[in-house]
């Protein structure tokens, strides 16, 4: 059997076609049929520049993705042929024996000093088939959903996961509290849409460029939900659109810059829980970004909290699963429009648009 597979030569580079032959899973194994993939901020960083934990190129990218069941190695009774299913980007390390990954670990895959993830370490869904080792079909986060479950919403699990990692690490920080989101991509557009779902008293998204933010509040806003254009006096006017809080009670950075990580600082406030979600990384790797806090009148008397979020584990994966099982995100279709749905053969153009600055969800269909 032929798998098609796209190499991308180098960072800045080329995608080049290429068939190799596929064979059965073994014991244990899975073999998986792409169906659709999710195009990440991340897969546009790995094209731009480069990730250095991409040791070896060419490389195979894309890592938001899911897949139909093709077949089962002997011993597999999770799944069957046919079985529609989902996929994580952090994935154990393969070692039995592992505290974090391995049978009897906490499952904290990110604290694993040789964690993978799906496009870096361990090759990703830019190809129209895959075998998945044992180790990653028993432990790894991949769930199933229903046969007549739409592909273009099962390919969001991963990135929805991550989200819902950072707004369900501290209990009660959404419900009835203020929730601000600093960037208007696809990360706080789920957010926007998972705090609606826990009952958010109010969402502010706030964001440089005027397109996406106003797609963003068009598209998912309502009365409930407030813009704001990142210019002036950006703190007053949030602070302002929090009353009769004094501060917000949940800050979530999805804006990977400096100055994103900046204002998110001058928000906290008494109880404030502040998300870094978006990390700020380049080809050289992660910049300092220095930050004072005072331990004893901040965090201890005032209750901050401050924590990131960096991948997800099962624990997001299977929130993630039930939301969108049960239609909690009503208006997720709406995340990808015309402009952004393309062939496989189109992946470069894919995360050229990905890259545009009114852009949400880019999805490119392998069926």
């Amino acid at each position: 059997m032929k798998n098609l597979v796209y190499y991308l030569d180098q960072p800045g580079g080329t995608f080049s076609p290429c068939e190799e032959a596929i064979g059965e899973p073994g014991p244990g194994e899975i073999r998986l049929k792409t169906a659709k993939t999710s195009v990440c901020q991340s897969d546009v960083v790995i094209y731009n520049q480069g990730l250095p934990r991409i040791k070896q190129w060419p490389a195979i990218v894309l890592h938001e993705a899911c897949c139909v069941v093709d077949a089962v190695g002997e011993g597999v009774t999770k799944f069957q042929t046919g079985d529609l299913v989902g996929l994580g980007c952090d994935i154990p390390c393969g070692a039995d024996d592992c505290i974090y990954c391995g049978e009897n670990g906490t499952g904290d895959w990110t604290s694993c000093p040789n964690t993978q993830a799906t496009g870096h370490e361990f090759a990703g869904f830019a190809r129209s088939q895959a075998i998945l080792p044992d180790w990653f079909v028993k432990r790894g986060p991949i769930v199933k959903f229903d046969s007549d479950f739409d592909p273009k919403l099962a390919c969001q699990l991963e990135p929805l996961a991550c989200c819902l990692e950072g707004m369900t690490r501290v209990n009660n920080c959404i419900e009835d509290r203020i929730v601000v989101l600093i960037g208007a991509g696809s990360q706080s557009t789920y957010a926007l849409q998972v705090a609606q779902a826990m009952n958010a008293r109010k969402i502010i998204v706030v964001n440089r460029g005027k397109d996406r933010l106003e797609r963003v509040i068009r598209d998912f806003g309502d009365d409930k939900v407030v813009g704001l254009l990142w210019e002036g006096d950006i703190i007053s006017k949030v602070l302002n659109e929090c009353k009769p809080f004094n501060e917000p009670h949940f800050v979530m950075v999805n804006a990977p810059v400096q100055p994103a990580y900046e204002l998110a600082t001058k928000l906290m406030g008494y109880g404030t829980v502040m998300d870094g979600h978006a990390g700020v990384k380049g080809a050289d790797g992660k910049p300092n970004i220095a930050h004072e806090v005072d331990l004893n009148n901040d965090i201890h008397y005032r209750l901050q909290c401050y924590q990131a979020t960096h991948g997800s584990s099962m624990h997001g994966i299977n929130l993630a699963h039930k939301f969108l099982s049960e239609g909690k995100l009503p208006k997720i279709d709406l995340m990808t429009n015309e402009t952004e749905q393309f062939h496989h053969s189109e992946i470069l153009p894919a995360i050229k648009r990905a890259a545009d600055k009114d852009s949400l969800k880019v999805i490119i269909d392998w069926e």
